[in-house]
Order: C-alpha cells, then structure tokens, then sequence
C-alpha cells in the first residue's frame, strides 16, 4: 500500500486474550470475505443475528444478511484484508470482538481500487452445543460517505447516462 493509502490506524498490533474461543471462526470469515464465499459466511452466523453496516439499514436474520453479500459481491471484490488490531473479551457466554482492519476493494464493474480502513465491534454468543456463533455485528468506514465504499453509491455512479 502506498503511503497515500497507509492506514491511519497505527502500526499493526493484534491483542489477542490468552483464551480466545473464536479465533478459528474469525479466520474462517476473514478467508470467506477474500473469496466471497457466502456459504461460510453465512456458516458462523446465530439464527437470530443482526448486521449494521455502514450507511445502510439494520439487517436481521440470515436471508437480509445472505442478500445483503451477494448483492456486495456483485459490486466488489476484497482483494486485501489486514487485522490491524484484534481484541477479544469473554464475558459468560459471549465474546465481545473488537476489530481494526485495512482493506483494498476491487470494483466488479470496472474503477480504480479502493482503499478503505474500519472497525468492528461484533458479539459471539456460545450455542448450547459449545459452538461460537456470531450475533451482533456492526462496522465502520473511517473513510467519508463518497469514497466508493458504498454499494448504493457504486450503482448510482455506474448507472448508465441516460
């Protein structure tokens, strides 16, 4: 990444508590966002799960959030994604999971990449069965609205002129 397009959170520091029950999951995810793999995705998800992403409407239920990535997909592929800091806290039966993260963003439909940065904050409940599933979920740009992130954004800017 060019210095332009350094990442604005600091040099890379991943914290990870001695007990971290989720740490085979979020690689799983991490893996899945690269390739787009919706079906992993969707694996590590509660059946009750909420998503809030950026700029758009909250998302319940595993149907909004498999819609919501296939319809990212067709706009994007994550070429790059970087775990700038990961910090992870059990609290009974939950894990709270705090993330920074650098990404570069392919638009599908032709553009020039996109480099963005981001937080998440996400809640991993422990199924009866001892799995970790994730079940709240909310993140962030640290870019501005209008720098390409936004899916809404990439179809109006690609819509053709009429």
């Amino acid at each position: 990444m060019s210095e332009a397009n350094a990442s604005p959170l600091g040099r890379s520091h991943k914290q990870i508590n001695e007990a971290d029950p989720i740490a085979a999951n979020y690689q799983n995810q991490i893996d899945a966002i690269k390739t787009g793999d919706i079906p992993v995705l969707l694996s590590d998800l509660a059946d009750d799960v909420v998503y809030m992403p950026p700029a758009e409407m909250t998302l319940t239920g595993k149907k909004q959030i498999e819609d919501w990535w296939r319809d990212y997909f067709e706009y994007f592929t994550i070429q790059d994604f970087e775990t700038t800091e990961r910090i992870i806290d059990v609290v009974g039966d939950c894990a709270v999971e705090r993330v920074l993260f650098s990404l570069k963003l392919i638009p599908n439909k032709g553009g020039t990449p996109i480099y963005d940065d981001g937080r998440f904050l996400t809640v991993w409940r422990r199924q009866p069965d001892g799995t970790w599933k994730i079940w709240q979920r909310i993140w962030n740009s640290l870019k501005p609205i209008g720098a390409g992130t936004n899916r809404f954004l990439m179809r109006f800017m690609q819509r053709p002129e009429e």
